[in-house]
């Protein structure tokens, strides 16, 4: 039999559309552009005074994020690029020449870290214990240019500019402000919690803070659990669970580094190993260590800074630890969030009891008193013991 020959169909064109790369040109140069001021912030006809923001720092959950990044674009940024851009630096010069850099910017970022790190080692957010400044790398910014910078961060955007040059820029203050950009960018979970008062309290009540070493994953469980959940418990046991001999130990390595953490070692790794028993007597036993050996640290340390040794009450050197975490960081807003944490010791680790209104929630005064209920020396509470002590040896 003859084969039947096919004919072959012809193959439809594919039509394609031309993209722009997706990393532009990594500089280019404006010879002359406008000479920006600033954003007009108020309507305001011919002939009036208008105010004028000519520096600025926010975030792409700010409507005016959009109404000034448009513009922004309109003049700096062709359409087809805009879609492909995720960071740009805009440099206007004194002769009004500008300098634009997309996309692969060499940008240092000065953090504060929880361990030891070696040249060349890998970071993750975990490692991050604050983030304190953002820099440009071999790029030349004078006293004299207008700065404009934008950049993304996760599914968010930060903008900052400094339009205004009748005062030379600084610097270190730029890249201070950028840090804090930064830093609300790659924690707003965190700040969010803490805006929110009644979010905030109820994670409060239970013992629980924004701590150093659960910033990057477990707190965010932890917010989501009290926010979502009608009872928590499941899945606080799920993140206490965390806590294991491992993460333990890993914590409590650094702790011997400082003096007044290793004069304590013995007291110290008898708590610690009493939590590591993983039963309600070691929990107990724990916890009863631990919360007078905080007080014991922290009132040591006031000492050795100041020479006060009596009649000390714990306001006072609790007021000297937020003193002390925001000169270390520079910022009440750093991720070791001083004001807060003051607010935290007063109303969860030093508050005064009441037995007749039965207000006998565990605490430093309620356990030393012996008036806490036993249900109170739970796992959970052990680890924020541990946890705080974590959060003072940053501070100190």
């Amino acid at each position: 039999m003859s084969k039947k020959s096919r004919k072959k169909k012809p193959r439809k064109k594919k039509h394609y559309t031309p993209q722009p790369a997706l990393v532009p040109l990594r500089k280019l140069n404006f010879p002359i552009v406008e000479n920006l001021v600033g954003f007009v912030v108020e309507t305001a006809q011919p002939g009036e005074m208008a105010k004028i923001q000519t520096r600025g720092s926010l975030v792409s959950d700010n409507p005016l994020f959009y109404t000034y990044i448009d513009q922004i674009s309109g003049i700096f940024l062709k359409t087809a690029f805009v879609n492909h851009v995720f960071q740009f630096l805009v440099l206007i010069h004194e002769n009004l020449s500008a300098d634009l850099y997309l996309n692969d910017l060499p940008v240092k970022v000065l953090m504060m870290a929880k361990r030891d790190f070696k040249k060349g080692g890998v970071i993750t957010t975990g490692d991050i214990a604050d983030i304190q400044q953002l820099s440009f790398e071999g790029i030349n910014i004078k006293d004299t240019d207008k700065v404009i910078y934008c950049f993304k961060v996760g599914w968010k955007f930060g903008l900052f500019f400094d339009l205004d040059r009748e005062h030379t820029i600084n610097l270190p203050s730029m890249e201070t402000e950028l840090g804090a950009l930064y830093r609300y960018l790659s924690f707003q979970y965190i700040y969010d919690v803490l805006e929110s008062k009644p979010h905030f309290d109820i994670l409060l009540k239970d013992g629980w803070f924004p701590f150093i070493e659960i910033l990057a994953s477990e707190f965010k469980e932890l917010s989501e659990a009290y926010k979502n959940l009608p009872d928590p418990q499941n899945k606080l046991q799920k993140i206490v669970a965390k806590f294991n001999e491992k993460r333990i130990e890993r914590i409590v390595k650094k702790w011997w580094k400082k003096k007044i953490f290793s004069e304590k070692k013995t007291i110290l790794e008898s708590g610690i190993q009493c939590y590591l028993g993983f039963d309600t007597k070691g929990f107990i036993v724990c916890i009863k260590i631990l919360l007078t050996e905080i007080e014991g640290i922290i009132r040591l340390h006031y000492f050795e800074e100041t020479g006060k040794g009596k009649h000390v009450h714990i306001p006072e050197l609790i007021n000297h630890l937020f003193d002390k975490g925001k000169l270390k960081t520079g910022s009440e807003a750093s991720l070791f969030f001083p004001r807060d944490f003051l607010y935290y010791l007063k109303e969860v680790i030093f508050p005064h009891f009441d037995l007749e209104k039965g207000d006998i929630g565990l605490s430093r005064h309620t356990s030393s008193h012996g008036v806490a209920k036993g249900e109170e020396y739970s796992k959970i509470r052990a680890v924020q013991m541990i946890l705080i002590l974590d959060q003072l040896y940053f501070y100190i």
